[in-house]
């Protein structure tokens, strides 16, 4: 299909860097949240750290600093881009009369909103500013404040409801042929060993998801706070069931798979001028 030619918004160089180093960036943070959850197997009295517990971590590691601020610049990336999409949408110009199409953008917008929090909680890190917590106890207080505005519980639970149909979508996409269209593996040898690492990866990360959304419409049910998690939350709840060390080591694994999948496959991604 050729492009409109009154369409102007072809991809420059700064937008296919930002996009390559974004979705690079995101793979790394997994990479962080797979490993910390896989060493809470291994230790009893270890959790498994969130995004902002495992940029903590980062920064106390050797060599921190410099690598906190390659992370920050890359997630910075991976937010400029995802909003790139929702405003501008320059891959797919030709295609924003589809009516599915805003709603993609939407989720675009959101996931761009959520990943800013990331990189102002890496550079408190950076600049020593960050807190102990994981966030998790911000969470809460946030909640707890929604639950006592009108309709704040319905607009919880509708979030958590979707956060759980989003996890369940990442299994659909494991299965089908849509792990990820805008790549190209058959070119590569790579194809079924990153296939094999889709597949385990998004399986993994819709588990974590659906925790995540079912324990928040947990929340807005019972009108209490402290029945939602985040990402730490949701993996130290496997880890409290029977067999929770082997749970949480497979998910933690499959993370870790997500991970290299994002980032292995990148050199294969096909980023289209719209």
């Amino acid at each position: 299909m050729t492009a409109d030619p009154t369409d102007t918004a072809n991809l420059s160089a700064w937008e296919r860097c930002i996009a390559h180093a974004g979705y690079v960036a995101e793979g790394v943070l997994y990479l962080l949240i797979g490993t910390s959850a896989l060493l809470a197997t291994m230790h009893g009295a270890r959790r498994p750290a969130g995004t902002q517990g495992v940029l903590q971590q980062l920064g106390f590691s050797p060599l921190g600093e410099a690598l906190l601020a390659a992370v920050a610049l890359g997630l910075a990336a991976f937010v400029t881009w995802q909003l790139l999409i929702a405003i501008r949408d320059p891959e797919y110009r030709h295609r924003s009369k589809q009516p599915l199409r805003p709603l993609v953008r939407i989720g675009h917008l959101f996931s761009g909103a959520l990943n800013s929090v990331l990189v102002i909680e890496a550079m408190r890190v950076l600049f020593g500013l960050a807190g102990d917590t994981d966030g998790e106890h911000t969470q809460k207080e946030w909640l707890a404040r929604a639950f006592k505005m009108p309709l704040g519980r319905f607009i919880v639970g509708t979030v958590g409801i979707g956060i759980a149909l989003y996890g369940l979508y990442q299994g659909y996409r494991a299965v089908s042929r849509r792990r990820d269209s805008t790549v190209d593996l058959s070119r590569t040898r790579l194809r079924p060993f990153l296939d094999a690492l889709g597949i385990y990866g998004l399986l993994s990360r819709g588990v974590m998801f659906t925790l995540i959304g079912v324990y928040l419409a947990l929340a807005a049910w019972r009108r209490h706070a402290q029945y939602a998690v985040g990402i730490a939350g949701a993996l130290n709840s496997l880890k409290r069931q029977p067999y929770g060390k082997w749970l949480l080591g497979t998910v933690a694994a499959g993370l870790i798979a997500y991970g290299l999948w994002l980032i292995v496959k990148e050199p294969y991604r096909r980023l289209r001028n719209s």
